[in-house]
């Protein structure tokens, strides 16, 4: 029995230190990010609280990221806060097109059920614009995930052929 409250102690432990792990300043840097890309995270102080929280949400969704709040390495990536790992951002590719991709086909599939609702009530018309809109809303939202997993992909390549420490203009080549 104490293996198990022991263990379990250790994993919630190691769960919540990524959460805490975030300085003040990170947390300032974030809440600022968020500001300027539309978001309301509340006051800039450095708080990681419900309402950065939540802007944090609306941030990852927008940008096809899982919305769980958290300020993972892929968040503070695409907020501009902290470069990740090329594999980290290759990996943030994928979640991005997955998600959007997800979104997308819910989209067309409702507009299937609108459309089929529609025809079974007589109006073949009114079905085909709702099908309509569902498939224009879905390629919309594939279309902006494929936008965002290609820039993520993009950095990652980027980021594994140059390093961090050496910047490539133009003019100059290593």
């Amino acid at each position: 029995m104490r293996k198990i409250l022991t263990s379990s102690i250790l994993a919630v432990s190691l769960a919540v230190i990524p959460a805490m792990a975030q300085s003040h300043s990170t947390i300032r840097e974030v809440q600022q990010a968020l500001k300027d890309k539309g978001f309301d995270p509340g006051s800039v102080d450095g708080v990681n609280g419900r309402a950065t929280r939540a802007a944090i949400k609306q941030f990852q969704a927008k940008n096809n990221l899982t919305a769980d709040g958290r300020l993972g390495p892929k968040t503070l990536d695409a907020l501009g806060v902290k470069q990740a790992k090329s594999t980290t951002q290759m990996k943030m590719g994928g979640e991005q097109v997955k998600n959007g991709y997800a979104k997308g086909g819910k989209d067309i599939g409702q507009g299937s059920k609108d459309m089929a609702t529609d025809v079974k009530h007589g109006e073949v018309g009114e079905g085909a614009v709702d099908f309509g809109k569902g498939v224009g809303h879905g390629a919309a939202k594939i279309g902006e995930s494929t936008g965002h997993a290609a820039k993520s992909v993009a950095k990652g390549v980027k980021n594994a052929v140059v390093p961090n420490d050496k910047k490539v203009t133009p003019d100059h080549k290593q």
